[in-house]
């Protein structure tokens, strides 16, 4: 026997503004549904986006006259005003989860997961956390803003999942989002904020959320240094301005720049400049 839960959430969706076409992002519709043998819809269009989360069984979906066969763990979503159909198998009827929604942002975040041009199916493998955000969805039914928003926040999570999931995917070198200006400018003002402490470049990596060795790639062709040589740097252009603006001891220039051992600062500034920070001061009386 067939069953479904379903919302429609067109006729109060955005309180504030109805004119959809002027909003970011919109939940449209929702459901959950178990087919019986040879369900189907179509050939027909939807004015909105849905997204189809298989969860057991198989099916069929056909979109600009091609026809994927499907089963547990595929996506497949139909775009705007597009001919499709789809059907339930005979033997192994599908069940599936929809979200539908729309807005101006609505192609972008469906393009970084992947689905974009004629892409329009894809797989999740947290189908179980889809669930547990289109139940959400359902849960927020009620007409209040605070449930719009609840709505919204769960759509949103839908399309993160699938989102990580693509990237995950790809070759390392494609998985990250951002033009790699973007994270060397990050990793410098990390350095510029955190070079008085003991700074890792694990760590850089790990707050910017990059790989290490793409971080290293990214920052020797940036500024023609490592970060640990950027690191480095800074840190003595900090030393050379104390010593000449201030009459701090020699070690307490040290802890202020990073360094514990007095030692070692003398060390890596003279390897820096040539000569030793006492010396550097005197020389620039």
């Amino acid at each position: 026997m067939e069953n479904a839960t379903y919302l429609n959430f067109a006729g109060f969706q955005c309180l504030e503004d109805l004119n959809h076409h002027t909003i970011d992002l919109y939940l449209s519709t929702c459901g959950i549904q178990n087919c019986v043998a040879g369900h189907s819809f179509g050939p027909g269009k939807r004015e909105e986006y849905i997204l189809h989360f298989i969860s057991d069984g198989k099916g069929s979906f056909t979109c600009d006259g091609h026809t994927y066969h499907l089963s547990r763990g595929d996506v497949f979503l139909i775009k705007p005003n597009t001919n499709v159909y789809y059907i339930a198998d005979s033997a192994n009827p599908w069940s599936y989860l929809w979200v539908g929604f729309n807005g101006i942002k609505a192609p972008a975040y469906l393009s970084y997961a992947g689905l974009e041009g004629d892409a329009v199916t894809c797989r999740c493998e947290n189908t179980p956390l889809i669930f547990s955000y289109i139940q959400q969805m359902i849960i927020c039914r009620h007409l209040t803003h605070s449930n719009e928003l609840k709505r919204e926040a769960a759509l949103l999570q839908v399309l993160s999942v699938l989102i990580e999931e693509y990237r995950t995917k790809l070759p390392k070198e494609e998985r990250y989002d951002y033009p790699y200006k973007i994270y060397v400018e990050q990793a410098v003002d990390y350095i510029q904020r955190n070079y008085k402490s003991d700074v890792k470049i694990n760590d850089i990596a790990g707050y910017i959320g990059i790989d290490r060795s793409y971080l290293t790639n990214i920052f020797k062709t940036v500024t023609n240094l490592s970060p640990q040589e950027y690191l480095l740097r800074y840190r003595m252009e900090q030393a050379e301005i104390l010593l000449l603006q201030t009459k701090k001891k020699i070690g307490e220039i040290a802890l202020e720049i990073g360094y514990h051992d007095p030692m070692t600062f003398s060390k890596m500034f003279k390897k820096y400049t040539g000569i030793n920070p006492t010396e550097f001061r005197e020389q620039e009386k």
